[in-house]
């Protein structure tokens, strides 16, 4: 991967929809280069997929909380299984520290995140225990880096 490689995805995650002449412009390439390169990425596994970041307030989503889930190490494979189904969830990490995983749960409201949590999330044989935390309010949420992002550390 180049420093070309490294624009055309980040143009693709500012924009996925934007067509290949538009890249091919930006770049400074042909449309058959950039086409070429786009199959490279794809083929290498660099690009994932093509997505869509939805509104959540048009779905009325507008409840974003975290969850700590501490599991029984024995059951944890069917544990992250059956989590990850729950339509809610969004993010599911494996965590190392005091909890074992870490959601990311959006909901339509109180309500709905009190009818998860008893109803699919503490109902699943393993989860010992959970710890919730609401989000009020949410300053920058990325898809990934781009390239532009400094590397954090020394």
């Amino acid at each position: 991967m180049d420093i070309v490689d490294a624009k055309i995805i980040e143009l693709l995650m500012a924009n996925s929809r934007i067509s290949g002449a538009d890249i091919a412009r930006r770049v400074h390439l042909s449309l058959p280069a950039v086409t070429e390169r786009l199959r490279k990425l794809s083929e290498t596994g660099v690009i994932e997929s093509y997505t869509v970041k939805l509104s959540n307030d048009h779905f009325d989503w507008r409840l974003k909380a975290f969850i700590k889930v501490w599991v029984d190490h024995e059951l944890a494979e069917n544990i992250v299984q059956a989590v990850t189904a729950c339509p809610p969830v969004l993010e599911c990490h494996h965590i190392a520290g005091d909890f074992d995983l870490l959601l990311k749960v959006l909901v339509k409201d109180t309500h709905e995140l009190e009818y998860f949590l008893t109803k699919q999330l503490k109902v699943i044989k393993g989860i010992s225990r959970t710890s919730t935390t609401i989000v009020l309010d949410t300053y920058v949420e990325k898809i990934n880096r781009t390239s532009k992002d400094e590397p954090s550390g020394n």
